[in-house]
């Protein structure tokens, strides 16, 4: 048990290094992994602000309850915005850049007045500058087109409600339940 113990935790740090993401260095147990961002932050760009909420979602390390799950794996960002639709969703972090990318059934707005299909995609990293990337295809008698933005975030306050992320607490009785 106790091999099996030690190589389900040897894998979760492998798969944290992977993955880019450690805890920092002497955190107080209830801090999400270096680089990933959570509170409200202010989004300017293009013309446009607006307010984002951010929540770290992520998969803690495999354990068997007898020691407190800190090493967090898969983290994505849930993003809540009062701007334009598509910035809000789950943005996953691929090469230092927090990224989401969505479909818009009527995301361009043609000249006779009609929509069509478009794509959407927003880029960011820790220093909290990234690119809002829109694109569409020959329509509405248009080329194919591509329009990039550069946009910031600004810190403006952590979250209204507490919220606790390590340690996990576990209870055995009778299955493995962690809140």
């Amino acid at each position: 048990m106790r091999r099996l113990v030690r190589g389900l935790a040897a894998f979760g740090i492998a798969m944290a290094a992977g993955t880019g993401l450690a805890v920092e260095a002497g955190a107080d147990g209830d801090a999400a992994p270096e680089g990933t961002l959570e509170g409200l932050y202010t989004y300017s760009g293009g013309g446009t602000t607006a307010t984002w909420k951010i929540y770290p979602l992520c998969v803690p390390t495999v354990g068997d309850g007898r020691v407190p799950l800190e090493l967090a794996i898969g983290c994505r960002l849930q993003v809540e915005s009062n701007g334009p639709p598509g910035q809000a969703g789950s943005y996953r972090l691929a090469n230092g850049q927090w990224t989401y990318h969505t479909p818009l059934l009527a995301g361009t707005r043609c000249p006779d007045g009609s929509t069509a299909g478009s794509e959407e995609m927003y880029q960011f990293d820790t220093s909290l500058r990234g690119t809002y990337t829109h694109s569409h295809n020959a329509v509405c008698g248009w080329q194919p087109g591509l329009e990039k933005t550069p946009f910031t975030l600004t810190f403006v306050a952590p979250l209204p409600n507490p919220v606790i992320h390590y340690p996990l607490t576990c209870q055995d009785n009778p299955i493995h339940l962690c809140s």
